[in-house]
């Protein structure tokens, strides 16, 4: 199980788009800066041809890459994504969904982070990269 004192730490409650996907961690792993996610891919996420709309699988990818930076930042800064490209591999179907994200370089003020997203057969629906920067809370305003 996840180190939960830790992640509720940095996170006292999940964000409302966190709860309205579904998101349930599975696995965190702080020494390889590795996680595991579960998300519920639900019938109204579906587009015209009954399969998950691509912004909601994007949305579930990039929310773990999220939480994860926002786990090595702690409360010193908060990610934000500056740049996320996907690559869609096959549709995914309604069902339970599974994203391992992991962060690759780490800098002071940037992350570079990639996840691949699995369906509920286990096989990989999408993958993608990303930047973050990483603000700190106490910044002067503008």
């Amino acid at each position: 199980m996840p180190d939960s004192k830790r992640i509720t730490e940095v996170f006292p409650q999940p964000s409302p788009s966190s709860t309205s996907l579904g998101f349930k961690l599975l696995s965190l792993d702080m020494k390889k800066w590795e996680t595991r996610v579960r998300f519920e891919g639900r019938q109204e996420f579906t587009n015209p041809a009954g399969v998950i709309q691509g912004g909601y699988l994007v949305a579930m990818m990039d929310d773990t890459i999220g939480m994860l930076t926002g786990m090595k930042a702690g409360k010193r800064a908060l990610p934000s994504t500056v740049d996320l490209h996907t690559h869609f591999l096959r549709p995914v179907r309604v069902g339970v969904i599974e994203v391992v994200a992991r962060l690759r370089n780490i800098g002071r003020a940037m992350v570079f982070a990639e996840a691949e997203l699995f369906d509920s057969r286990g096989k990989e629906a999408a993958r993608c990269a990303a930047s973050l920067t990483l603000n700190p809370v106490n910044s002067p305003a503008p």
